[in-house]
């Protein structure tokens, strides 16, 4: 088991309905594990634990489905949750979780406790569930405020409630979807050392966090602002997984790199399939083949859902300046010569600061990756011929 898996199974034991609670109840004190306040002997033996439960799932509409852009509707995983209210009339509504819960990894199920004080019922209850994910990737609205769901006040709450399945607000829908796409990116984000997004960062506290930044009026535009670590998305980019993982994976190779990034040039405007130059298209190719990667396919797909193969066609241009020549090459050597996996490649960038895709390929021996006749061969494919 990855140690990305293991953490994510780990916060969903938290979060997990009663069967799941039963398998650590003997390990750990249920009290502790929702934040109850004071734990059972303060509260006295007349107080009970009080659980609201539910799940959030969002609708979205799905470029990768192609240009009739479908609707569909996923759940919300791993995104942080907390428990508010307030035991009187009087009193001021408050925080009453503090341990960390996340939502469930496969169907956006939650569940968070308290236990009361003294033994009566809650005066409120509600769930607030946050587009963000630990410390590690946020999704914010055009100020800067992350995106946040509160689930219907529960009005004297006397026992455990059920929400149900609820949904954000539709005009948020966007956010939400950028901010689920970001767990594909971060589940195989290659480091063994640390939750964080590379493995030169082997501190889980201090992890630096990617914000997307999503404005939803805004001109449909997408780009990363290394000086920010944030990823700019507007209008219906978001629709895009592709777009949203392609801005992400910039932030990505940014962290391997450990806050260095190449210097490029002839890339303010750039195509998957024309010339710009070996830095824009190394960095642009990386973004693009690291979003098919996670996806599983072999594709760009736009916010408008048309989409580019990475195959080397009538309408490319030849070389290692061109980002979709260099893109199909690096998949294609994760798939078919790396052992079906970019971890390799993850740890070199760990390792090296690399400009270029030539230097990317002269450096693969150093990471134990092949540079023969197969590797070679694949490259020429794309018309690049090292």
């Amino acid at each position: 088991m990855s140690q990305a898996t293991d953490r994510f199974l780990r916060k969903k034991l938290v979060i997990a309905g009663s069967g799941v609670v039963a398998l650590i109840a003997a390990a750990v004190s249920l009290t502790l594990l929702f934040g109850g306040a004071g734990g059972a002997g303060a509260a006295g033996a007349a107080a009970k634990k009080i659980c609201l439960s539910g799940s959030l799932h969002f609708d979205y509409r799905s470029a990768e489905s192609g240009p009739g852009k479908p609707w569909k509707t996923k759940p919300i995983r791993n995104a942080n949750v907390e428990l508010w209210g307030r035991e009187g009339a009087l009193g001021s509504p408050r925080k009453l979780t503090t341990q960390a819960l996340l939502t469930d990894v496969s169907n956006g199920g939650f569940q968070a406790c308290y236990t009361p004080e003294t033994p009566r019922s809650m005066e409120q209850m509600w769930v607030r569930v946050s587009a963000e994910s630990s410390k590690l990737w946020k999704v914010t609205n055009g100020s800067g405020a992350t995106f946040t769901w509160n689930s219907p006040v529960q009005k004297a709450v006397s026992g455990s409630r059920s929400l149900g399945t609820r949904k954000p607000p539709s005009g948020d829908m966007r956010a939400w979807h950028a901010f689920d796409t970001g767990n594909e990116l971060w589940w195989k984000r290659g480091n063994p050392k640390s939750n964080c997004w590379s493995s030169r960062e082997t501190d889980n506290n201090t992890c630096t966090e990617l914000t997307m930044q999503w404005v939803s009026q805004a001109p449909s535009d997408a780009l990363y602002d290394p000086q920010r670590n944030t990823v700019h998305l507007a209008g219906d980019v978001p629709d895009s997984e592709h777009t949203v993982l392609h801005e992400s994976a910039h932030f990505l190779q940014h962290r391997l790199f450990g806050g260095w990034f190449p210097r490029t040039t002839h890339c303010s405007a750039h195509w998957v399939d024309k010339t710009s130059s070996d830095t824009c298209s190394w960095t642009e190719a990386f973004a693009d083949s690291a979003a098919a990667y996670v996806l599983g396919d072999y594709r760009y797909v736009g916010s408008n859902g048309m989409a580019i193969d990475f195959v080397h066609g009538s309408t490319y241009d030849d070389g290692d300046t061109v980002q979709g020549n260099v893109g199909g090459s690096l998949l294609d050597l994760w798939r078919n010569v790396d052992g079906g996996t970019w971890d390799r490649t993850i740890a070199l960038l760990s390792t090296h600061h690399v400009s270029t895709f030539r230097e990317y390929f002269t450096l693969r021996p150093t990471a134990r990756l092949d540079t023969g006749g197969k590797a070679r061969q694949l490259l020429r494919n794309h018309t690049i011929d090292y």
